[in-house]
């Protein structure tokens, strides 16, 4: 098995931002899909702020206000950064590059309800269900 390609921190996803803007233009499956495609390719931050020697890297969870969780995943270190910022301005920010299909796999391997896009005033929540049917019913 090839290893994981490594991520610059200056890596932007641009085809899940072109594709998180065509989603909200036109809200259907096949943007949806789009969305589900393009997150599968390149890379996706995931946030791991807080994570210690002792505990290794935890990606951390949003609750939602029906009190499940979600997982936050950004399309840069900029989103991340920003969002992080935002919330908790002192908060030195912990991340991952991971390859997309990983990074969303991570929604199946918890209990989670849902992934959410780039957290903040343009943040695009996809359940659950979406992920795993994207990622073909498994999480490899």
């Amino acid at each position: 098995m090839a290893a994981a390609p490594r991520f610059p921190h200056s890596y932007v996803n641009t085809a899940v931002l072109r594709a998180l803007d065509d989603l909200r233009a036109t809200p259907s499956e096949d943007t949806l899909t789009a969305l589900l495609d393009a997150a599968q390719r390149g890379g996706l931050v995931v946030d791991i702020t807080g994570s210690t020697q002792e505990t290794g890297p935890q990606a951390r969870t949003l609750i939602s206000s029906e009190g499940h969780g979600v997982l936050p995943l950004f399309t840069s270190m900029r989103a991340l950064e920003d969002a992080v910022g935002a919330s908790a301005p002192d908060t030195m920010v912990q991340a991952t590059i991971l390859p997309g299909r990983e990074a969303l796999a991570l929604v199946t391997a918890d209990d989670l309800a849902a992934v959410q896009f780039d957290p903040g005033p343009r943040a695009l929540v996809v359940a659950r269900s979406h992920i795993e049917a994207a990622l073909g019913g498994h999480s490899d």
